[in-house]
């Protein structure tokens, strides 16, 4: 691994772990976790295990040469992991404010505007799976035999907690505004829709229908 790839592949590390920090301080400050699911809870036990192989795999090629197939690999699978840190780093935000209250809507939101399959379990599934390939694929040997098995038995109970968002909540689509009086009206998002002594509606995209009380 040449010197600039080395220095690009550890600097995406780093990255990773001050996302992990923070995310962790962010739950960590939350003065109320009731109002959020297990999720959470589940995923924030095991950002430790994610900082520790990146720290483990930092050390190495801090040290070590590798030769370039294993740098564009090691390369691929930390890029790869740090956009979904970044996702889940937003989505702790979302959920837990900074006064440490709870937000779920500001939660379901985000993970929708995101897709299917961007929950914080599945992103931290994701994360732990890239971590656990960059341990044992790319020739870096940087965890031990009881890491390897942390990182497994890790992932099977990640896949094995509830889902932190219903699917009802990806099956929900726009709102419904209703206006009785005068004077301009905003739908939720924030846009102008109309001024004057109208009713109105405005459902999920559809039809909208005008009429004088």
């Amino acid at each position: 691994m040449s010197g600039a790839e080395a220095i690009a592949v550890l600097g995406v590390i780093s990255s990773i772990i001050s996302i992990v920090d923070g995310i962790k301080q962010v739950y960590d400050a939350a003065k109320n976790t009731q109002g959020i699911p297990e999720a959470f809870r589940e995923v924030a036990g095991r950002l430790p295990i994610v900082r520790n192989i990146l720290d483990s795999a930092k050390q190495y090629i801090d040290k070590r040469d590798a030769d370039g197939d294993s740098c564009k690999g090691v390369k691929q699978v930390v890029e790869a992991c740090e956009k979904k840190a970044k996702k889940l780093d937003d989505l702790f935000h979302k959920a837990i404010l900074a006064d440490g209250a709870s937000d779920l809507n500001r939660y379901y939101k985000a993970v929708k505007a995101y897709g299917k399959g961007n929950e914080v379990e599945n992103l931290m599934k994701g994360m732990l799976e890239d971590v656990q390939l960059l341990a044992s694929e790319h020739s870096m040997k940087t965890v031990t035999e009881v890491q390897q098995v942390e990182i497994a038995q890790a992932i099977t109970e990640i896949s094995a907690i509830a889902p932190s968002v219903p699917d009802r909540v990806f099956q929900e689509t726009g709102f419904t505004n209703n206006n009785y009086g005068p004077g301009a009206q905003y739908n939720a998002q924030g846009e102008y829709i109309a001024q004057g002594s109208t009713r109105q509606y405005n459902s999920g995209g559809g039809a909208m229908y005008f009429g004088k009380d």
